[in-house]
């Protein structure tokens, strides 16, 4: 409600995109479904997301522009609830002896994984002010933006920093939400993208990372549910646990393909661990009783649950992967900068505080109960000891030479979360967390050293890779906190006061990004005294942009309008096209009809080795436009059996008419009854029917 709109004026993003393809996925009639902006083609995307989304916008028949602002508050919601079911669930355990805490530990752990997966965001505002005081003496300062009350948020937060300075921050609106999500700089390259859940919320792109958070936090409830399970599980439970768990592991796949490849191993390790484990498993679907057999019955057994698995959820999505032609599948070393402790520790350190003083609880009790005598058995693993010393000892020395030096804090925390699994009488669900944070810990570091192939230096593979990180570090720091509070009462006092004061300016700092976020983001606004409404598309009646001249959007508004109201099902448009993030291709933006080509870029990224043809489009587009030969425009619609033509303010400023002899535009009020008929006309913008 704060801001609904369309449109980021200060930071641009990508909400075009996503609204053109989410309305082409509501009007297709066939999977998968037609590309928006490549009429003819289909969607070469994980579309999927579009699909969940869209499927209740269908059966309550909410209008579009309107739905999206429903959409985005539900998935908060969906991850709020997923995350607290996770850190609930994970400490709620008996054997765990929590009854003794004088609090109610599992409650707390989940409130806590809700707060720290979508409402917590980075230190990255400290990071933002901190730089901003370096830059004081720069000129410029902040630019009032909206006087609207969530503003004064801002104001106050400035005025505080500023009474110290004795000088205005050099802060500018959209950098309080932006920068945070930019935290590891990038010399000679482009940024890397380190968003996190609230991020995406706040700028809400309804990309496919978004859409499918609640699915990865799903993963990870079943993974634990099965582990806690202890493969004890009737008939039925061992039907609905497989079908549920094929059903969203293969749905990552069309959603997000890059969460596959983390969830499902993931998900796998949890399977094969519990069924080894446990040497008496009740198991329908392979056979009825699996007795011991020996480690290698059980292995198997372990192995063929996992394929099954696999399978099973590549079989339920097999349309899709049939139909996808992935552009992007190879890696490369990743040559350029690496991230600065202080980047890592801004994006990570509230959760690492809390994680590391867990791992030291649990060491520091493993040592306790280890009599002198049982460090014997230690022989018979010195083999596997000694070589996983030595591969350490390696990595090391690489991360020493190629300047990698978050692998120096990184890799040892993995390694310890690792030695804690060893644990004899370690719970198997404290097992499942530790694997939770060496995974994260893993990912982190492998964007230190390989890069996805056809990347944008390595913007996107931090990006995905961190958001994953995210989720399974903000769940397993949950759990960490409600577990250290059943023992909190045993720590010494300076233990205490160090553990809460450090918790306690970490939330604070995180909490800075909620607050000063939130607020610039209501704030950004193409008009800040449009009204506030749920509908996506109010804002156009009420603005002005530039682009060569001034345009009225209140014009595009009510032509959009137009054609959604009459246009029947799914006929090619043409429009004018320019440059990605700008007022072009608004109309199939907003209607979800095909037009002759969208975005540039985002649609070579799609087409793979048809790339070519993207940027061909393009030209023809102008062509069709600026040309004053009847016989070319008319090969064009031909060609894309175009049915309507736009004539607006947009396309007169882009394809603008060099003399009186060469303008294109005169042709189409030239031919108007012969060859398109004028169906809508308002002020400059007229909208053409081709005659078939």
């Amino acid at each position: 409600l704060g801001n609904s709109d369309m449109w980021h004026p200060a930071k641009g993003g990508e909400r075009p995109m996503d609204f053109s393809y989410f309305n082409a996925v509501l009007k297709s009639t066939s999977f998968p479904p037609y590309d928006p902006w490549f009429a003819g083609g289909y969607i070469n995307y994980y579309y999927y997301g579009f699909v969940l989304a869209g499927t209740p916008v269908k059966l309550l028949g909410i209008v579009p522009s309107i739905a999206y602002n429903f959409i985005l508050p539900t998935w908060f919601a969906l991850i709020a609830v997923g995350a607290f079911a996770i850190g609930y669930s994970i400490v709620e355990d008996k054997t765990l002896n929590v009854e003794r805490s004088t609090f109610n530990v599992p409650l707390i752990s989940g409130l806590a994984a809700s707060f720290m997966t979508v409402l917590l965001g980075n230190l990255g505002t400290i990071r933002l002010l901190f730089n901003s005081f370096q830059r004081i003496a720069a000129p410029g300062g902040l630019v009032p933006v909206d006087t609207i009350f969530f503003q004064k948020w801002i104001w106050a937060i400035q005025g505080l920093f500023m009474s110290f300075s004795g000088a205005s921050l050099p802060i500018g609106p959209g950098d309080w939400y932006w920068f945070p999500s930019r935290v590891i700089p990038a010399p000679n390259d482009v940024e890397p993208i380190t968003e996190f859940p609230l991020f995406t919320f706040l700028y809400s792109d309804m990309h496919a990372h978004m859409l499918v958070m609640p699915i990865t936090l799903f993963i990870i409830a079943w993974s634990v549910s099965f582990v806690k399970s202890r493969a004890q599980l009737t008939r039925s439970e061992w039907f609905a646990m497989f079908g549920i768990g094929a059903l969203m592991i293969g749905a990552l796949k069309p959603t997000n393909t890059w969460d596959l490849y983390t969830y499902f191993p993931l998900a796998a390790i949890a399977v094969a661990y519990t069924l080894y484990r446990n040497s008496v498993v009740s198991l329908p679907l392979f056979g009825g009783r699996a007795g011991d057999g020996g480690w290698l019955g059980r292995a198997l057994v372990a192995v063929s649950a996992v394929a099954f698995l696999y399978i099973l959820g590549s079989l339920l999505y097999a349309p899709f992967t049939y139909w996808y032609g992935q552009s992007y599948g190879a890696i490369d070393p990743w040559k350029g900068s690496h991230t600065p402790i202080s980047s890592y520790l801004t994006q990570w350190a509230l959760f690492l505080f809390i994680i590391v003083a867990w791992l030291t609880w649990e060491t520091r009790e493993w040592m306790a109960s280890t009599p002198v005598s049982r460090l014997g058995k230690l022989r018979d693993y010195v083999v596997a000891l000694e070589v996983s010393l030595a591969v350490l000892i390696a990595l090391l020395a690489f991360f020493a030479v190629e300047g990698v030096r978050v692998g120096w804090l990184a890799l040892p925390l993995a390694a310890w979360a690792g030695i804690l699994i060893l644990r004899p009488d370690m719970p198997d669900v404290k097992r499942a967390v530790l694997l939770m944070i060496g995974t994260a810990l893993t990912l982190t570091l492998a964007v230190e050293v390989v890069v996805l192939v056809g990347d944008i230096g390595r913007m996107n593979t931090v990006f995905k890779l961190y958001l994953q990180a995210w989720m399974l570090l903000a769940v397993s720091a949950a759990a960490s906190f409600g577990w250290l509070l059943n023992v909190f009462p045993l720590w010494r006092m300076r233990w205490r006061t160090l553990f809460q004061s450090g918790v306690t300016i970490l939330l604070m700092g995180a909490f800075m990004f909620t607050l000063t976020a939130t607020s610039d983001k209501i704030s950004d606004r193409l008009t800040p005294p449009a009204p506030r409404t749920l509908d996506s598309m109010t804002f156009m009646n009420y603005s002005e942009l530039w682009d060569g001249k001034v345009m009225e959007l209140s014009e595009d508004y009510r032509a959009i309008r137009w054609m959604q109201d009459n246009v029947i099902g799914s006929p090619v448009i043409v429009e004018a096209n320019c440059t990605e993030y700008r007022w072009c291709t608004r109309f199939s933006i907003y209607t979800g009809l095909p037009g002759v080509v969208g975005w540039n870029w985002h649609q070579r990224q799609q087409r793979g080795i048809f790339a070519s043809s993207v940027q061909e489009r393009v030209n023809q587009v102008g062509l069709f436009y600026a040309t004053p030969d009847l016989e070319q425009a008319l090969n064009f619609l031909k060609k894309f059996d175009v049915k309507y033509i736009v004539v607006g303010q947009l396309e007169r400023n882009v394809y603008p008419p060099i003399d009186l002899e060469t303008d294109g535009f005169a042709k189409f009020e030239e031919y108007n009854g012969k060859y398109w008929n004028a169906v809508y006309r308002d002020v400059n913008t007229i909208i053409y029917e081709v005659i078939p």
